[in-house]
């Protein structure tokens, strides 16, 4: 839910509820449409997580949790995730490929409707990326096999509510806030809420060895 208090989120939900809303002939069509798109951003995030576990398996994903190298390693990653938060970069994808895709969002259709999810997937990426690998990294190391399906499921739907919400009670826009500084605010509090997952794997690496710099 937090990723949807971000900056290049949030601006995100109004236009494309009033994208749902403006071009469906009737409401019916309109909420169907949102709800569409919200299965297929929980389909996206969801083989997202799919994919991480089968291409490492538990039995590996248990072996990287105790694994001194593979710690300091997702250290050193969300270290550069909470400074991307901080504000001193932004982590994006290609600019051709994301307006590729949004290209083919204009067809129309449940095309259309897929490409406009995989859109934002993209769009929201400097974002939403710090949060989905470090989510990933979390479900990971925990050994368990269903741990990143659940992950990013729980992460898509959150996500993906409120289009379908809205669409289906437009007048609920009125009452959302305002974008502007404050969902800068948000992502710099995530930033911080990512170094401490970050200083999380530097302590296991450091109780692996029994080096005792971090005692705490």
């Amino acid at each position: 839910f937090a990723a949807l208090l971000t900056p290049c989120v949030f601006p995100m939900i109004p236009m494309n509820v009033s994208f749902f809303t403006k071009q469906s002939k009737t409401k019916q069509q309109g909420i169907k449409n949102a709800i569409i798109y919200a299965l297929f951003l929980i389909t996206l995030y969801v083989g997202l997580g799919l994919g991480v576990t089968l291409i490492f398996g538990a039995g590996a994903l248990h072996t990287l949790s105790t694994n001194v190298w593979f710690n300091l390693a997702f250290f050193v990653l969300l270290l550069i995730f909470g400074i991307s938060f901080l504000g001193a970069f932004e982590i994006v994808l290609p600019s051709s490929f994301v307006n590729k895709m949004d290209a083919k969002s204009d067809k129309g259709g449940y095309v259309g409707i897929f490409f406009m999810a995989f859109t934002l997937a993209l769009v929201s990426f400097s974002c939403t990326g710090p949060i989905i690998g470090t989510l990933l990294v979390q479900a990971a190391t925990g050994g368990n096999m269903s741990g990143p399906f659940w992950g990013m499921f729980g992460f898509s739907l959150a996500l993906s509510l409120p289009f379908g919400l809205f669409a289906a009670f437009p007048g609920w826009l009125n009452s959302l806030p305002k974008s502007g500084g404050w969902l800068n605010t948000v992502k710099v509090s995530l930033g911080f809420l990512e170094l401490a997952l970050a200083f999380k794997f530097l302590s296991n690496a450091d109780l692996v060895v029994q080096a005792h710099l971090l005692e705490r």
